[in-house]
């Protein structure tokens, strides 16, 4: 068994704030490591044309600098706010142009799917999955920001479905 290193980059996507977060772990480590993790903001008084243009151009800065090996972005729930739900699609848009401009594989996580992975019930808040990040990373260092931490969540739900995809697929072999 070889102790390969696996990089994944969580995003989670917003016009205002996108949260970002990279995670290392090893295949003989129990957790995995927070490497880095931030905010990509956006001005409310710049075009949405340019609120994207930034976040796709700080995103490929991202990935060029610290190369994961897979991007895990969050999908969205369809919201009351039919306008803000059309913003996080397209933030979304432009994180997933970024992982196919560098040929990195991306995995779509639901909200729902997230919040059963880090704290057992799909309907935690948010502050809840926030605490539960610290136990789970064995690390005092999780991001103040929701937005921030939402996205060390989402890469660690990556982590966790790759391994059960893994014994599932040894199973069936």
């Amino acid at each position: 068994m070889t102790d390969q290193l696996i990089r994944i980059m969580g995003i989670d996507p917003g016009l205002a704030v996108t949260g970002y977060a990279l995670l290392d772990k090893r295949a003989r480590e129990n957790n995995a490591t927070l490497l880095t993790s931030g905010t990509i903001r956006t001005s409310a008084r710049s075009t949405k044309s340019s609120r994207l243009g930034t976040i796709f151009t700080e995103l490929i800065s991202i990935i060029e600098h610290y190369k994961p090996d897979e991007l895990a972005v969050e999908t969205q729930f369809i919201a009351k706010n039919i306008k803000a739900a059309m913003s996080v699609s397209e933030v979304r848009a432009a994180s997933l142009i970024a992982a196919n401009e560098n040929q990195i594989p991306v995995r779509e996580i639901t909200p729902r799917e997230v919040k059963e992975a880090i704290t057992g019930w799909g309907n935690a808040p948010k502050e809840q999955v926030q605490l539960m990040l610290a136990a789970q990373l064995n690390s005092t260092e999780i991001p103040n920001s929701l937005d921030a931490s939402d996205a060390v969540a989402i890469g660690l739900t990556a982590y966790m479905l790759r391994r059960y995809e893994k014994i599932f697929n040894q199973e069936i072999d």
